[in-house]
């Protein structure tokens, strides 16, 4: 498994670099949005994809790239405070319609040498426009790949300080609609979440999640999980209903416990962090399309009872249902604006100081899930052959559909010194492909 891997990222010429503005000019009177208390405590990093086209000839570009920038400069005035710049010390969003990045470039050599699965993501970073976010950078940047032998790699990056992942495929899909049909089609978002949240004058110092460790070095890879292996897995979790995503979850955790125990010589206490997009899970007016971060932590955690201990996938199955439950229902007590974010602010200090005790002695892992949400956007040349993200600096695993909708793909980055052992572990090579395309 695992393939050859590519050569060093290709040489990238920027042909032009601009701001895309809103179509129309945003309003005065909703010119200032304060951020939510949920916002507050997220980081100010970029949200990367990659969505990769091969079937693009040279002539079709210039036709591309148009379409793109006006259909972009449209879903700007739905989507408007992405247009503007956050104000830190005043945890608001000045929405000046400055407008968002659109580079343009040339990259040399042919997409399909960076489309394959095992391609390590850090070496796709040249294909992202921005990495790290500063004071006046724009909340959302796109860069328009031209390979040079044909294809079209659309980089894109928007501000998890006032995006979550939910959102983030929402401005996506939204684009690609106005894009292939009009702005008309697409679904007016709701930017209500700061009433009923309202920012706090002190938020508790939060602990990372997935935590930051010195020294650690990842590399990536996508393990695609199709239909079949799933509806195996359904049949070996001895429980009831299961998602997708708690199926394929819990055969990664599994792996990873034997990965440690491989590494350290003894089975050690795991812990994995789960993300949970909170809309429709609460009694609060929040609407399905709202703007903002509006998820919390599921924690599930494996203890060995001792050193012959033998990890059973049905039962990591049976311990993640369990967490997913208890946080639903947790989700459902609050009953006022308050209560809720200081339910979602206790949680993530508790996940964080989970994460970071005992680091020496307990393993912990992040996961999140795009399932169900709209990753290939079609801008009317068809949905992407590949979707993909850059190099994590920390051990976190993505999950998402795969393009024909039955199956999964999760994008790992993890501990360079563990990859090798996972990708050789007899499950993940039993369920999973590292089939190059």
């Amino acid at each position: 498994m695992g393939g050859e891997q590519i050569q060093p990222q290709c040489p990238l010429q920027i042909l032009s670099k601009k701001l895309i503005n809103p179509a129309i000019p945003t309003p005065h009177n909703i010119r200032n949005l304060k951020i939510s208390a949920i916002d507050q405590f997220c980081p100010p990093v970029y949200l990367p994809f990659i969505f990769f086209y091969p079937n693009f000839s040279e002539k079709e570009f210039p036709s591309a790239s148009k379409k793109l920038e006006k259909s972009l400069s449209e879903i700007l005035t739905l989507f408007y405070p992405l247009g503007g710049r956050y104000i830190n010390d005043k945890f608001s969003i000045d929405c000046n319609d400055d407008g968002v990045e659109f580079t343009e470039t040339l990259v040399q050599g042919k997409l399909s040498s960076v489309i394959g699965r095992d391609v390590d993501s850090k070496q796709l970073n040249h294909l992202v426009p921005l990495q790290f976010e500063s004071p006046a950078s724009p909340l959302v940047a796109i860069q328009f790949n031209i390979f040079e032998c044909g294809g079209l790699a659309i980089g894109f990056c928007i501000s998890h300080r006032i995006v979550d992942g939910f959102l983030s495929t929402k401005f996506i899909d939204g684009w690609a609609t106005s894009c292939r049909l009009g702005l008309h089609k697409v679904v007016q978002p709701s930017f209500d979440l700061p009433l009923l949240f309202p920012t706090r004058e002190m938020v508790p110092e939060m602990k990372p999640v997935p935590r930051l460790v010195p020294g650690l070095k990842t590399v990536s890879r996508t393990f695609v999980f199709d239909g079949l292996a799933i509806s195996t897995l359904r049949k070996m979790a001895e429980v009831g209903k299961t998602s997708r995503v708690q199926l394929v979850t819990a055969i990664i955790w599994k792996a990873l416990i034997r990965v440690s125990r491989l590494r350290h010589g003894e089975w050690r206490p795991s812990i994995i962090c789960h993300t949970m997009n909170m809309r429709g899970r609460t009694v609060l007016p929040i609407s399905d399309d709202c703007c903002g971060n509006l998820f919390r932590p599921v924690i599930a955690k494996f203890n060995p009872e001792n050193k012959c201990y033998k990890v059973e996938f049905h039962d990591l199955v049976s311990v993640i249902g369990g967490a997913i439950r208890n946080t639903v229902a947790d989700c459902a007590k609050p009953q006022s604006g308050d209560d809720f974010s200081s339910m979602v602010i206790d949680a993530w200090k508790e996940a964080g100081e989970e994460f970071n005790k005992d680091i020496d002695k307990v393993d912990c892992y992040g996961f999140t899930s795009l399932c169900r949400m709209p990753i290939y956007p079609d801008f009317a040349w068809g949905k992407p052959a590949r979707v993909t993200h850059v190099q994590s600096a920390v051990e976190l695993t993505m999950l998402f559909d795969t393009r024909d909708g039955e199956g999964i793909e999760a994008w790992m980055s993890l501990d360079e010194n563990d990859m090798n052992a996972f990708q050789q572990d007899s499950d993940i090579m039993a369920f999973t492909s590292l089939v190059r395309h």
